[in-house]
């Protein structure tokens, strides 16, 4: 019985001892964390605030966010849940940001996520609100489960450029690749009006891969819903 004893003490304080370590690394990297979370953040938001419709940035270069109190004066809606809107497959994360520029556009920022190949695949998007809605831009922040070569060529910018700008038409229609739509858009004027409809040609540049790039077109189709749930189309 001693022997069985003295065996659990020592146990018992090895536990303690790790158990404290673990946490003293965890509470003096999580301010670290934390920042580079919030840079990748504000990186993101930086990028969908530019212009795919024209050049620039859609908002005056001061009133970009830097800082985490910035970002939380642009809060639009938000949910304790961590999640405003989803539709079973497809979420939209708390929170929402929105921006009204000097030209009187709306322009709605979201991190929204759909399932890929691996997991989850999560993107910052925006939406601008001028005479239609449109889509305006999107940065994939979140992809580390897709496979290499395959599905985690979404990162590259050549990808994501052909799933913005998306007109109203083609956001009512549902964006989709251009292999859901049973299609393959050639020149640079076909892709062009395919955005115009809705899809999305990356079959030529992402071959074997639509998994990743269907979850991108799913996320964005969330983030129209749920402006329209929210009302800011009628």
């Amino acid at each position: 019985m001693k022997e069985y004893m003295k065996t659990g003490f020592i146990l018992m304080l090895f536990i303690v001892i790790s158990g404290f370590i673990v946490s003293l690394v965890y509470v003096s990297t999580k301010p670290a964390i934390d920042n580079a979370e919030l840079q990748a953040k504000l990186k993101a938001i930086k990028k969908v605030l530019q212009d795919s419709r024209g050049e620039g940035l859609l908002i005056d270069q001061k009133d970009i966010p830097t800082s985490s109190k910035e970002l939380s004066s642009a809060i639009w809606d938000s949910n304790e849940n961590g999640v405003v809107y989803s539709n079973g497959k497809s979420k939209v994360y708390s929170p929402v940001y929105k921006y009204v520029n000097s030209k009187g556009q709306e322009i709605y920022i979201l991190t929204v996520s759909s399932i890929g190949f691996g997991g989850e695949v999560i993107s910052v998007v925006s939406f601008v609100k001028d005479k239609e809605l449109y889509f305006n831009n999107l940065e994939v922040i979140s992809y580390s489960q897709e496979t290499p070569g395959l599905g985690a060529n979404i990162a590259e910018e050549k990808v994501k450029e052909r799933f913005y700008p998306i007109s109203y038409k083609g956001l009512i229609n549902g964006v989709k690749v251009n292999k859901d739509a049973g299609v393959i858009l050639s020149t640079p004027e076909q892709i062009k009006e395919g955005k115009e409809k809705g899809i999305v040609q990356t079959s030529d540049i992402m071959t074997g891969a639509t998994i990743t790039p269907r979850a991108v077109a799913n996320s964005i189709n969330v983030g129209f819903e749920y402006l329209k749930s929210k009302g800011v189309i009628q």
